[in-house]
């Protein structure tokens, strides 16, 4: 009885698995995307993406500040929280291919990322 529920919890996990990082990916077309890439150069081998995301990201920067104070010249760190525009372009390459999520910030992939398999 063991075993007759051992195969249907694997195949459970399988499908379900977790999104998780890669430097690149080959697209439907064969053609190789990789973190760095131009939004452009991602349409022009891939196409048009089977979703799009956009979103903004908040980050905290630090500068470092030089101030005048009593004649005395200090310098200081000071933060500031920046709004970073973010795309997430998903691919869904078929059910037996697994979907790849492209992210771009300021128009270049920063990162690769493997979902499940797709639907399509």
């Amino acid at each position: 009885m063991r075993t007759s529920l051992a195969l249907p919890l694997l195949l459970a996990w399988l499908v379900s698995a977790p999104v998780h990082a890669d430097d690149g990916f080959r697209c439907g077309t064969g053609r190789l995307v990789s973190v760095g890439d131009r939004m452009s150069e991602v349409y022009n081998r891939c196409g048009d993406p089977d979703a799009v995301n956009t979103r903004i990201e908040k980050r905290k920067v630090k500068h470092k500040v030089s101030r005048w104070v009593g004649g005395v010249q200090e310098s200081v760190i000071e933060e500031e929280e920046v709004e970073v525009p973010l795309d997430e372009w998903t691919y869904d390459l078929g059910p037996r291919s697994f979907i790849r999520y492209v992210l771009f910030e300021n128009g270049s992939v920063i990162n690769v990322m493997t979902g499940g398999y797709g639907k399509k």
